[in-house]
């Protein structure tokens, strides 16, 4: 189960944080919402699991001993495996049912003898990494994460029951599923599926092709204007007039006092201006005129195409589009990538209707991709269908391509774990390939360009050095995903039998 969930632990670790600690909100909104009752104490039964009851402490207790697990032990099988567990994957009302799978798996180890002992909880708490220090148990970090603990109220012994409690979770699946085995031809076929070597061809239908077979009237051009004609907008420009408080230069390279005296009267301009425009409500000429800084003028522009001079100034640039068009801001300071800012709104062109001779081109071009679409589309049926058929009939590939007048290309071998990094679209060509039977056509698959169709002559499973290796780490895995439904359908089995009831919301 270890190796199931190191190989699955980023799924599991992107939810656990929202897994874990909703508990005690649901609770309390539940006692309370729209009543008088006075919110549930610490004593008060929340769960009962085989007729035994565990209280709120009980339950806060056990949410706080996952969140240390993960987030200080980084002992991340436990609440994982917590997780699986649940038929909601864990995260029904805030992961509380997490939290009675808990309890259940206690009782089952109980009931079962399963008790690891304080010295095997100790030896795995000792192989954690967070304990780890180039390979071996590092007494400092066990140091620290003991100070943490007891900053959460725990003591050693509760970090010993965090491991016991993950050994007993491994140790209950090992009794329901550790001498399963998949079966070897499942394990072979999954590993052919996994490993063959396609041998095939392609057929391409590239856009531009049809593209230049495309014809366009001026009448679908008039049309196609006539119905779209309030999204032809042009795109709203404004000018601006700005001063520019530059960085100082190689500040690296000056001693640190010089370094701190040229910022200070970098700031110095900056607050002055900035307190002319904003404190004595002076405009940007008014304030212009009086300390004689250097103003720059940029005429209107759109905010996609900003001028060479802003064109890194993103921020800059969303504060000069953001800004209210009957707005009276007063200019203020906005920190850039070169430096300080201050800027005023000149002139704002507003968006206008476009004519049809302004976008004619741009139509035409948009249906002539329409057409091409089209038409390539359903090039790549007729021929699929067309080749389908033939070959079910027995004829030759080379001879069908030759009577529907396409070009077949030949492919080097491709192994379909391993696709060729110098084939184009050799990772897609593998991927259509291997859910294509041998002497088919596969579906059409787009690409950048245009429509691929994949002819497989022949799959072939070659003998390689690592084969042994490669069967025996698929059939492990296959093993490993196979005891877990195992265990999960036993485990869901055992916690209807534990007639959960649950002040919670969780059954």
């Amino acid at each position: 189960m270890l190796d199931f969930f190191r190989h699955h632990r980023g799924a599991f670790l992107k939810t656990l944080t929202i897994l874990i600690g909703l508990s005690m909100f649901y609770y309390g909104v539940s006692q309370t919402a729209g009543t008088n009752e006075k919110q549930a104490q610490i004593t008060d039964v929340a769960v009962t699991v085989f007729g035994k009851d565990y209280s709120m402490g009980d339950v806060q207790r056990a949410q706080r001993s996952l969140q240390f697990a993960q987030y200080y032990m980084q002992a991340y099988e436990l609440p994982s495996m917590l997780m699986m567990l649940s038929s909601d994957g864990g995260m029904g009302r805030g992961g509380l049912s997490t939290l009675t799978n808990l309890f259940v798996a206690r009782q089952l180890m109980e009931q079962l003898g399963i008790r690891p002992s304080d010295a095997e909880a100790r030896a795995a708490l000792e192989k954690l990494p967070a304990l780890q220090n180039n390979g071996k148990f590092d007494i400092s970090r066990a140091q620290m994460l003991e100070q943490n603990a007891g900053s959460m109220g725990f003591e050693s012994a509760d970090l010993l029951n965090i491991m016991k409690d993950t050994m007993g979770l491994q140790k209950l699946q090992d009794l329901i599923g550790k001498n399963y085995v998949a079966s070897p031809l499942a394990a072979e076929k999954q590993y052919a599926s996994s490993h063959h070597t396609i041998k095939g061809s392609k057929l391409t239908f590239e856009t531009e092709v049809f593209k230049k077979a495309a014809a366009v009237t001026d009448d679908e051009i008039k049309k196609y204007y006539e119905e779209k004609k309030e999204s032809y907008q042009s795109i709203e420009k404004r000018a601006v007039s700005y001063v520019l408080f530059e960085n100082p230069k190689n500040l690296d390279k000056k001693p640190l006092e010089e370094r701190q005296k040229v910022q200070n009267q970098q700031m110095e301009r900056v607050n002055a201006f900035n307190k002319l425009t904003t404190t004595d409500k002076k405009t940007f000429a008014e304030a212009v005129l009086q300390t004689k800084e250097k103003v720059e003028t940029v005429p209107a522009f759109a905010e996609s195409e900003p001028p060479a001079a802003l064109k890194a100034e993103n921020k800059l640039l969303e504060f000069i589009f953001a800004r209210s068009k009957d707005a009276k801001v007063a200019p203020e300071a906005i920190e850039g990538t070169n430096g300080w800012y201050v800027f005023d709104v000149t002139k704002i062109e507003e968006p206008k209707q476009q004519e049809l001779a302004e976008v004619k081109d741009k139509i035409k071009d948009t249906l002539l991709d329409q057409k091409a679409a089209e038409a390539r589309t359903k090039a790549v049926n007729d021929a699929r269908t067309a080749l389908t058929a033939g070959l079910k009939a027995g004829k030759k590939i080379d001879d069908l391509v030759k009577e529907l007048k396409l070009t077949l290309t030949v492919l080097p071998d491709i192994d379909i774990a391993n696709p060729p990094q110098d084939v184009p679209n050799g990772f897609l060509i593998a991927q259509t390939a291997a859910k294509t039977a041998a002497g088919g056509i596969s579906n059409g698959v787009d690409y950048d360009k245009g429509t691929l169709l994949i002819y497989v002559s022949a799959k072939e499973l070659r003998k390689r050095p690592d084969g042994a290796d490669l069967r025996k780490s698929q059939a492990d895995s296959l093993s490993q995903q196979e005891r877990m439904s195992l265990f999960q359908a036993w485990f869901k089995k055992k916690h209807d039998e534990a007639k959960v009831v649950s002040k919670l919301g969780v059954s």
